[in-house]
């Protein structure tokens, strides 16, 4: 949850933010920009089907901007693939194997 919880604060800007905050930040006082990026990422997680337009707008509303969007949509990705991946290997949480670089990733 380490890598989770620093991309939130980094996007964010809240510093403060544990581990913790991944489970009960529906019960924090937050402001609206915050809201909506959970509550986005909450929904891209949960039925990533479901995203539609007005969730896209809903961002937008808030004054997140097309590259905090992205960024968003990306970060969420990615973590849910890394922690489905995770999950499912076996593998300790955000620690690969020193061993698992794939060629495609090498440097050539």
């Amino acid at each position: 949850m380490g890598l989770h919880s620093a991309a939130v604060r980094r996007l964010t800007g809240d510093e403060h933010l544990n581990s913790e905050f991944a489970t009960t930040w529906p019960e924090y006082d937050l402001d609206a920009k915050t809201r909506a990026l959970l509550t986005y990422a909450k929904k891209l997680t949960d039925i990533p089907a479901g995203i539609e337009d007005a969730d896209i707008d809903a961002m937008r509303a808030v004054g997140w901007d097309e590259r905090g969007i992205w960024e968003a949509t990306t970060l969420t990705s990615y973590f849910n693939f890394t922690g489905r991946l995770e999950a499912a290997s076996g593998l300790p949480q955000d620690r690969p194997p020193e061993d698992s670089r794939m060629p495609e990733m090498r440097s050539p």
